[in-house]
This record gives C-alpha cells, structure tokens and sequence, in this order.
C-alpha cells in the first residue's frame, strides 16, 4: 500500500511536467488560425510565441507568490490557469481573445515552471531525487510530442479543436491535488537580512543561456543544411522527430549514470555538444556526420539539467533555491530567444557563408568551458568554490 502510495505521487509530481512546454503544441495549427482569423503573418506568429512573454515574467514571480499561496497551491493554481488559458481559443474566434488566452497559458505555466523543480528537491533526496530529476526532463519531451501529436488529429475537426489538447492541464491539477503533500517551506535564515544569491547561480544561469541556445540553433539549421546537402525537396521533419525521443531517452538513463559516475555525467554531458559541434562543422556533403551531430544534441539537456538541479542545494539556501531554479529556466527562455541572433554573430566572426562554421565557434566555447570546469575542480578545493560546491 505504501508503495503504491509513493508510485502515484512520484507520478503526480512528474506528471505536472508535461505540459510545461506546451505552448509549442499548437504550432503546427498556425496557418489555420491565421486563415480563419483573417490575420497577418506577423500576428499569426506573435500567437505562437506570446506564451513565453508571460511565462519569463510570472518566472521570476512564482518565488513571491510561493510565499503569499504555499507551493502546492500555487502550482495547482498555475495548471488550471494553464488549463483555462489554453482552452479560451475553442470558445472564442477573434485574434485579441485567442492572445489574451496565450498570454494566460503563459502566465500558468511560468508560475510552476521552477516549481516542478523545487518540488522533487524538496520531497526526495539522493539517488531517487536525480532519477526523477533525470525523468523530469524526459516528460517535458513527451508530453511536447505527444500533445502535437494529439493537436494535429483534433485539426482534422477544426483550427480551435486542437486547442482542446491543453485540458489535459485539469486531471494533472487533480491528480497532483489528492496524491501530493504540500511542502512547508523552511526558512533558516535567523537574522531576517535578506540573503545574497551566491554567485554561482549566476554562472549556471549563464551556463543554461549558451547550452539551451547552442541546441536551439543546432535544430533550427539543420535543414538548411540538410537541404544543401541532398535538396530542397529533402524533408527533415521525420529526423527532427527523433530529437525528442533521443532526449526522452537520455533522461530515463540519467539516474543509472549519476549514480554510477557522479560529476563525470556533467562532463559527459559537455562532452557530447563538444562532438555535436564538430560533427556537424565537419559535415561537408556527409549526411552521416550531419546525423550524428544532430541526434548527439538532444542529449545534453538530458544530462546537464537534472545534474544542476540536483546539486543546486550545495550552493543555495532553502530561501534561495527557488528563486535560483527560476533564474535558470529564465536563462534557458533567453537562450531559447537569442539562439537566431547567437547564430548570425557566429557566422559573422567566422567570415565566411558556410551553414556549418558556427558550429566551430560552438565546439570551441564548449570545449573552454569543460576545461575550466575540469580544472577549477582539480586545483580549487575550498568549499566556496564554484565547481567544488556543484559537483564534489
């Protein structure tokens, strides 16, 4: 009966999860909505990507309201909002009511983005906290592919049908009401000072910025190149599918490797964008390499996250680490944005037109990054140092 128990809220808590990158389900529905409401271009996209505006926002605020709701509260309160927002589009057929509801989704979802985080840290330790940490992630992938899947069978009814793919936001909420304590939160700091955030955070933030946006880029011009390769009628589609099965799973493996191999999990993770550069940088004509390179990317994240979130505890306090695991997803949201940009500054420092140059420029910032991490570990051994507080 325990056992039970344990297995249905462990669900519950990874559950929440797969819906928090759903604001890309309804991507493939775009030109519809954009026929059917009689709108521009710009504004068909602007419905795709408004989401992430509010979710940056309500990111950074989920640590304030977490302290006025509780934590559980407000991520049942973040699914239904979520849920509500979603589904706004199936009921409404103007532009400004279909925006204000991408906004609202936005708002629900970054309201527990770090919260599906914090919770795993803060009910489970050990090795079972970096397996579900590891599986955390892969719900994110499955339940982006499952719910565009899902999206695309409800457009055969109509554009806003599709829409219908978010009320999967409501079981989650009740599911995740009646199987998961609430969490106290703890605060340990006497004094009543407000308390610093230490300064490695900021280099994860940093860290998440440039591995989410290398990912980003890497996906994004893959057909372009793919295209030179074997033609514009090449479609890379079925490939760029397999992305999120590679990371799915990537991210079940994890705890086995955590457990096994501790801090060289994170250098594996470094590791395989290194390569993943490089493969696709060398590519020239070969489809293989270019392969190899994209499938390699899909397993970082899988790696590199549950790592971070697993030992941000060794570097925050509990009045602290939520607020660190919201920066950490902002940065990953910046990465997400300025990944387009990060492209056509590389290509201009490389001086030359080839799709595949960045990509040196990549694997060249990655490769100084495991450097500096693999040495700082060995030469610094003091508890306040950065890499020694995160992976000793």
């Amino acid at each position: 009966m325990t056992e039970n128990k344990g297995l249905l809220q462990k669900t519950a808590v990874l559950s929440i999860s797969l819906i928090l990158t759903s604001s890309q389900a309804i991507n493939g529905v775009i030109p519809q909505m954009k026929e059917a409401l009689n709108i521009s271009q710009s504004q068909s996209e602007l419905l795709g990507t408004a989401p992430s505006i509010s979710m940056v926002i309500f990111i950074l605020l989920s640590s304030y309201i977490v302290k006025k709701m509780g934590m559980k509260r407000t991520i049942i309160t973040g699914l239904i909002l979520a849920g509500l927002g979603g589904i706004i589009p199936i009921f409404a057929n103007s532009f400004s009511i279909v925006l204000f509801s991408r906004i609202i989704l936005g708002m629900g979802l970054g309201m527990y983005n770090s919260l599906a985080v914090t919770y795993i840290s803060a009910l489970y330790t050990g090795n079972t906290r970096a397996t579900l940490l590891g599986m955390r992630n892969s719900m994110e992938a499955i339940g982006q592919s499952v719910m565009m899947f899902l999206a695309g069978i409800l457009l055969n009814v109509s554009w806003s049908a599709s829409f219908g793919v978010y009320a999967l936001a409501f079981p989650i909420a009740l599911l995740f009401i009646f199987k998961v304590p609430e969490v106290e939160i703890d605060e340990d700091n006497e004094t009543g000072k407000k308390e610093k955030m230490n300064p490695a955070v900021y280099a994860l933030v940093l860290f998440a910025i440039l591995l989410v946006m290398n990912a980003i880029a890497t996906s994004v011009r893959f057909s372009s190149i793919a295209a030179e390769m074997r033609g514009m009628q090449f479609n890379s589609s079925n490939y760029l599918a397999l992305m999120p099965i590679l990371g799915i799973i990537a991210g079940f493996v994890f705890g086995f490797l955590n457990r096994y191999l501790g801090k060289i999990t994170l250098y594996l993770g470094i590791i395989c964008f290194i390569a993943s550069n490089l493969f696709i940088a060398i590519s020239d004509n070969n489809m293989t390499l270019l392969l190899l390179g994209l499938f390699l990317s899909s397993i970082p994240g899988a790696w590199c996250f549950p790592f971070v979130f697993s030992n941000l505890d060794r570097i925050t306090t509990k009045n602290t680490i939520n607020f660190a695991t919201s920066l950490i997803f902002v940065g990953c949201n910046i990465g997400n944005f300025i990944a387009p940009i990060a492209m056509n500054i590389t290509q201009n420092i490389t001086g030359t037109d080839s799709l595949t140059a960045p990509f040196y420029i990549f694997a060249i910032l990655f490769t100084i990054i495991l450097v500096i991490t693999m040495f700082t570990m060995r030469s610094n051994k003091k508890k306040n140092s950065f890499i020694t507080e995160i992976i000793s």
